[in-house]
């Protein structure tokens, strides 16, 4: 763990007490995508556990945002695999050159508070719910198989395309790979065989396509 997340962790801890068990805390190491989670408190919630990866969102904030000054992304909705919304905000840690190399991040559960809610709204007929959450709108997905955190992020990309890849011209291919860096999944280790597979390519002519993209 690198002295800049190394004093997150008293934070993480201080977090932990302050917040209770419905919020998860954690924080991600970035110098190893497939195991950056290096510290975690009530992973009951998204079910990941120190050694698992790192999550689209931050990947894509990596990929897009880190030469940036944003420092944090607060109140968005994500998704654990089983399909719980949670309410999240992440920290994103820099270097003293101000590259991101670690995010301190909150999850908190409030299925039993919306439980609770529904009970008294049913009470108070008046009263209008402004939805703690939307699944319409998650911006992360907490995901603790960095293959299936390659293949939904392709899938994803592919169907706003409406097209299916067999049909696909090659400028059509080229926005998807486009997309695809973009959002930072080539830096996943294994991701270009997937995509390969997806849009029926070879590896070869999917590193071509990266390199056109990036001159």
């Amino acid at each position: 763990m690198n002295q800049y997340i190394n004093k997150f962790i008293s934070i993480a801890d201080f977090l932990g007490e302050v917040l209770g068990s419905n919020t998860e805390i954690l924080i991600h190491d970035l110098t190893d995508y497939k195991k950056s989670i290096v510290y975690i408190i009530n992973g009951h919630i998204s079910n990941r556990k120190i050694g698992d990866p790192i999550t689209d969102l931050v990947l894509e904030f990596m990929a897009t945002e880190s030469k940036g000054n944003k420092q944090f992304i607060a109140k968005y909705n994500s998704k654990t695999i089983e399909g719980r919304l949670l309410y999240s905000s992440t920290y994103f840690i820099r270097d003293n050159s101000n590259k991101i190399v670690g995010a301190l991040c909150l999850n908190s559960d409030y299925h039993e508070v919306k439980k609770s809610l529904s009970f008294l709204t049913s009470l108070l007929p008046n009263y209008v719910d402004d939805k703690i959450l939307s699944i319409n709108n998650i911006k992360e997905n907490l995901n603790s198989d960095p293959q299936e955190l390659t293949l939904n992020k392709i899938d994803a990309i592919i169907n706003e395309f409406d097209i299916v890849p067999s049909r696909m011209t090659t400028e059509e291919k080229t926005d998807v790979i486009a997309a695809l860096n973009d959002c930072g999944i080539f830096n996943i280790r294994g991701s270009v065989q997937e995509v390969a597979n997806k849009l029926q390519m070879s590896e070869p002519s999917i590193y071509r396509y990266i390199k056109k993209i990036k001159n």
